[in-house]
């Protein structure tokens, strides 16, 4: 299925990162981590625009640097911080656009902490949305039996208390629900949805792609965790060659 509607990619690249100094601009198998995100985004054949958005002017300057992305501005400080939500990233590249007479249908949320993307992961979650009509996406895995919500507590004064009390607590892994968790590879939405300042919201669906390599880096630890997967990456390449 092919597509004629309008949608905007936004790659967000904060400068700073407590855990990982540098993180977008540090080296990766040799390469910047946002490069894995812009390199996905750039084989996608769905995506209208790919914006970087960074209040860095290094990673803006390395974004100018790629034909086909776009790196406009310096992002404000103001939308810069560590606790500034993504959705206030986008409405702010939205409002960017919107001024100079351009307009999206959709946004679809790029983050560089999830290098690992497959190659037609962008384009299948577009068609999967759009074959669903939804209004919202995110890519979702399944979560391990033994942190499935039926069996996690949280302390309360000392003692355990379940999350889920109004459910029976199964004794057995063969009788746990599935449930899924967001695996931060995509967020896909209809622009209505920001000037409701929701990421997901509406008619909202969750894409699971199979063999998707499911590693979000935020700490040193899940960074040496990538390291190792390219080292082993490049060991099987170099076995079968």
């Amino acid at each position: 299925m092919e597509t004629n509607k309008t949608i905007l990619a936004v790659i967000p690249a904060r400068k700073g990162s407590k855990e990982v100094p540098g993180k977008n601009m540090k080296l990766l198998g040799g390469k910047p981590l946002i490069q894995y995100t812009i390199e996905s985004a750039l084989q996608s054949e769905l995506l209208t625009t790919i914006v970087v958005s960074s209040d860095c002017e290094e990673t803006v300057a390395f974004a100018k640097t790629w034909e086909r992305i776009e790196a406009p501005f310096i992002r404000p400080a103001a939308i810069s911080c560590d606790d500034t939500p993504s959705i206030e990233v986008m409405k702010h590249v939205m409002k960017f656009y919107k001024e100079r007479q351009i307009e999206f249908e959709y946004v679809c949320l790029l983050q560089p902490t999830s290098p690992f993307r497959s190659p037609n992961l962008i384009d299948d979650a577009i068609r999967h949305m759009l074959k669903m009509d939804a209004d919202s996406l995110t890519t979702i895995q399944k979560t391990p039996d033994k942190y499935n919500p039926l069996w996690a507590f949280h302390l309360s004064n000392g003692q355990l208390a379940r999350f889920i009390s109004d459910v029976a607590m199964p004794s057995r892994r063969q009788d746990l629900p599935d449930s899924h968790y967001r695996d931060g590879n995509i967020y896909l939405l209809k622009t209505a949805l920001l000037s409701r300042n929701r990421l997901l919201g509406g008619r909202c669906i969750g894409y699971q792609a199979k063999n998707e390599i499911d590693l979000n880096i935020n700490t040193l630890q899940e960074w040496k965790l990538a390291e190792l997967h390219i080292e082993m990456h490049n060991r099987e390449q170099k076995s079968t060659s």
